[in-house]
């Protein structure tokens, strides 16, 4: 990772640096020995040497305080410079809990080195530098505690599934639900899934949660079946890239499939293009076994992100969903009518079925009809909506 940085080359006995110097980088040693001094009662002493693949001066990374040490070369040295902008650079792209959790470490490292003084702020650009850390923990503080909050709600039964019906485009009639998760905070009330989801995803959670949705949708699924009219009525059930990601998904799935006599031809799988160009052949590996269970698999959201030919044909993808970024404008862009209508033919070409997300009036569900599009989901046809709830919508008598 250091081939482009530019190394510094010192003689044996060639200072690096002297306490009270301004500093800010550290040094890997590539090559050679250096040697650390520091004033104890007046008297500069030697207290540690330091070899290849050792860092020095590190705190100059997280301060801008001056150097504590001095340190020179003991024999001829290489050293790689990794300096303050560049982990600046590195951090900033990185998780703002481990960002926290770095300078943590760094300013008790410092601590327990003898400086832990903090000085008044001084400048413009220290006081900026205080103000993005007072910023970075309160982001940091804010993700963990909704990462704790999640994995509470798992466990007090804070998440409800809502079913938002998918209907047969030629008649209307309901062939099948999507189920979206919803959570019930105890003090912040209904949160939806795009404010805690990407958490869930970036920190592991969302296997448990991705489980807990499948099974809660078997065991919902002998009373939405009553409310479906379609010859092969399904339930659609997300899953997230980490999931598919992980081998014992399917030994997972198939657990819960057995646990709740679901019968797995009406089970529906939905996943997004991500796990394809993340991790293409461990996904088609456990994609095939999915469809060995019997279960199908639909590629959500498409038009939005790496959609290609390549996935479409490679993957065993059944159905196919029309993002409503392109069916919402549709009646009054003709682009978004092009697109929608070619997507079409390609997936009947590759003997795909079609979903139109996001349906909101009868003129674009008709309009729909007639490019002989499957089956339709949004408000027009109804809206996401608890058990409880769609039992006194759909309920026969």
């Amino acid at each position: 990772m250091f081939d482009e940085l530019d190394r510094e080359v010192f003689a044996a006995g060639e200072q690096i640096f002297k306490i009270g110097d301004t500093g800010d980088c550290a040094y890997l040693i590539e090559k050679g020995l250096v040697e650390v001094f520091v004033v104890i009662q007046g008297v500069e002493q030697l207290v540690s040497s330091m070899g290849k693949d050792e860092m020095f001066g590190e705190i100059a990374l997280i301060d801008q305080q001056p150097r504590t040490a001095t340190v020179r070369a003991a024999e001829k040295t290489v050293l790689v410079p990794v300096r303050r902008k560049l982990v600046e650079n590195l951090l900033e792209k990185s998780d703002p809990i481990l960002r926290h959790l770095l300078l943590v470490v760094l300013e008790r490292f410092r601590s327990k080195q003898g400086n832990t003084s903090k000085p008044a702020i001084s400048t413009v650009a220290e006081q900026e530098q205080s103000d993005r850390r007072s910023a970075l923990k309160g982001e940091a503080t804010q993700k963990l505690s909704l990462a704790h909050g999640i994995t509470r709600a798992l466990t007090h039964e804070e998440f409800q599934l809502y079913y938002q019906p998918i209907c047969n485009m030629t008649d209307g009639h309901i062939a099948g639900f999507e189920a979206l998760i919803r959570w019930h905070h105890p003090t912040e009330g209904v949160i939806p899934p795009m404010d805690f989801l990407w958490l869930a995803e970036q920190t592991g959670l969302i296997r448990d949660l991705g489980l807990w949705t499948l099974e809660r949708a078997c065991r919902d699924w002998p009373v939405l079946r009553q409310y479906t009219c379609y010859e092969h009525p399904f339930v659609s059930v997300n899953l997230s890239p980490s999931q598919l990601t992980c081998e014992s998904v399917v030994d997972d799935i198939h657990a819960i499939i057995a646990r709740h006599n679901m019968p797995t031809t009406e089970l529906k799988l939905e996943l997004t293009e991500t796990v394809m160009v993340e991790h293409p052949e461990i996904a088609l590996r456990i994609l095939n076994k999915l469809i060995e269970l019997g279960s199908s698999v639909a590629l959500d959201d498409y038009g939005t992100g790496h959609s290609g030919l390549e996935h479409l044909q490679r993957y065993p993808i059944g159905t196919l969903k029309l993002d409503r970024a392109f069916i919402a404008p549709m009646l009054g862009s003709t682009q978004s009518m092009q697109i929608v209508q070619s997507s079409i033919d390609l997936a009947h070409s590759l003997g795909m079925n079609v979903v139109a997300e996001g349906i909101e009036t009868k003129d674009v569900g008709d309009k729909l009809l007639d490019m002989k599009c499957d089956f339709g989901q949004g408000w027009h046809f109804g809206r996401p909506a608890a058990l409880k709830d769609l039992a006194l919508r759909y309920a026969k008598s």
